[in-house]
This record gives structure tokens, sequence and C-alpha cells, in this order.
């Protein structure tokens, strides 16, 4: 997921890792159900928590969840309001009830198992561009609520924005009947997304299929718009684009990552750069297939 910093905020590397210092990550105690903070993106205890590798900066916030079934506290907090009724006779009320739930996840807490996820974080400073790699939305939410909570004055985010629509982009080239319509850079892969508007609307997949085909284009004419589009930048790195500029399924083709077998430390370093010059380039020419940058 793809935004935009505002100028002159973070000035430097060191800026930013004693703003991600103010919520370093601790593990859930034994009664919490949640925690969120920074870590060492090496994941070397006590390391740095923002690296520099070939002027691009990165990050890691650690999220850590222990679910308890609902169902689990509800009945745990039934048999207790069962026990209160039978030994006094009286039945609890909402109000009461509620606190024996509350008591009953309390009580629950040190017996789960806790689940961690993870969402990278990659500043490109010469373009201001922030990348969240995260599983959701929801994941994405957090690192930014978290950054806006730890950057104190001066910091700004706004998602990436072009002057042309990724979905306005995507339909012109599946309307294209010859390659030479796309960029260079760009070639479609097999697989698409396309769905109609409306209420219900129709929705149609394709799957490692030929995309360039009376078929597909009919579709297009017809009203359904992609949401979802297979690419591969400079036969070096595959994605998928979708219509809300997000790029999914990052996949980097045989050859990128050629090199002589290195330390695990250098190797973090050298795979560090290849994948951040790779997606420099992938996301400039992006934008620059969209009309560029608004703002």
């Amino acid at each position: 997921m793809l935004y935009r910093l505002a100028p002159g905020w973070p000035g430097a590397a060191n800026q930013l890792e004693a703003a991600l210092g103010r919520e370093p990550f601790a593990e859930c105690g034994a009664t919490q159900q949640k925690s969120s903070g920074w870590a060492p993106p090496r994941g070397q205890a006590h390391g740095a928590l923002v690296e520099t590798v070939a002027g691009q900066w990165l990050a890691r916030l650690v999220i850590e969840n222990k679910p308890v079934p609902a169902q689990t506290v509800r009945r745990k907090a039934e048999e207790e309001a069962a026990r209160i009724e039978r030994t006094t006779g009286r039945k609890p009320g909402k109000r009461e009830l509620r606190d024996l739930r509350e008591d009953a996840l309390l009580a629950l807490l040190p017996q789960a198992f806790a689940r961690r996820a993870e969402v990278a974080m990659w500043i490109e400073p010469k373009h201001r561009w922030l990348a969240l790699d995260a599983a959701s939305p929801a994941k994405a939410d957090e690192a930014i609520a978290s950054l806006v909570r730890v950057a104190g004055k001066g910091f700004a985010i706004s998602p990436l924005q072009t002057r042309s629509t990724p979905q306005a982009l995507m339909t012109a080239w599946l309307l294209a009947e010859k390659p030479g319509d796309l960029p260079r850079a760009f070639h479609i892969e097999r697989d698409c997304e396309l769905k109609a508007s409306g209420e219900e609307p129709s929705a149609v997949r394709f799957t490692r299929h030929e995309l360039a085909t009376p078929e597909v284009r009919r579709h297009v004419r017809e009203g359904k718009r992609p949401v979802r589009l297979a690419l591969s930048w400079q036969g070096r790195v595959g994605f998928a684009l979708t219509e809300s500029l997000q790029i999914k399924k990052i996949r980097f083709d045989e050859g990128v990552f050629e090199q002589e077998q290195t330390s695990e430390e250098d190797r973090f370093d050298a795979d560090a750069a290849i994948v951040t010059g790779e997606l420099t380039g992938l996301i400039g020419d992006l934008i620059e297939a969209l009309g560029g940058q608004e703002g």
C-alpha cells in the first residue's frame, strides 16, 4: 500500500528512529489481549528500529494478539451466572453479566496462545514514498495510527494519488489491440478480475487465461471494469495492480536475486537493496504511466 509523506518529515533516519522509539514492541502481558509496537527490522534484539540500506529506510511493526473464542468466554460467564443464581437465588442483571464476561476473559487470557503479525515499512526519502507490506488494510491502518501518535509536529501522510486512476489505465490496456499500445516497461500477464457497477454487480475472473482477446475486450466494452490486473515490469517483477493502487502478489523473477553466498547480516543488506531498488523503478514507471503524481 503506497502513501506519500509531507515535505520535510522525517528530516533524517535518526528522526524516524527517535519517533518509533516512543512505541517499542513489548509482548502481551498475562491479561493483555493485544500489543503492537516497532521492532528491529533485522530481527535482532536491541537492534536499530530503522535500518538505512542504499539510501532507503526500513522499519517493522509487530502486532501480537491473544485470541480467545467468544463462545468460550460466554460459556464461562454463563457457568458463573448459574452458580450465583444457584447459591443466592438471585439472577444476575445485565450489568453484572457484562462484568462476568470481562472477568471470564481476564481469566482465560493467560491460557491463550499469542499470535504475531508484522507490517514491514519502507520509506523512499527522495520521493517521500511510504510503502507498507500489510496483509490487510486494518494492519496498515495500525501502522499509520502509530506513526500519527509518535511523529509529532510536521507529520502528514496521504495515499499516493496519480492524475489518472489505475482503473482507467487498466481499462485502456485491456482494450488495446496491439502490444505497442502499452508502455514498454509493462506486460499484461494472465490474471484479471472485471466487475460491473450497480447494487449487485456481476464479476468475471480470468485465471491463467490470455487477456488480449476479443472475449475480454467485449466484457470491458459492456461496462465491466478491471479491479485487479496481473502485470510484469521489465521481465523482472511480477505483480497485481488493483483499482486502489495497491501492489499485490509481488514476485521477483529468476535472476533478480542472483548473488554470491554472504553472511546473514550481509544478505539482509543485499536483499533490501535489491528489493527497494527494483520496486523504486517499478513504482516510478507506474506513476509515469498514470500521468504522474497529484500535488
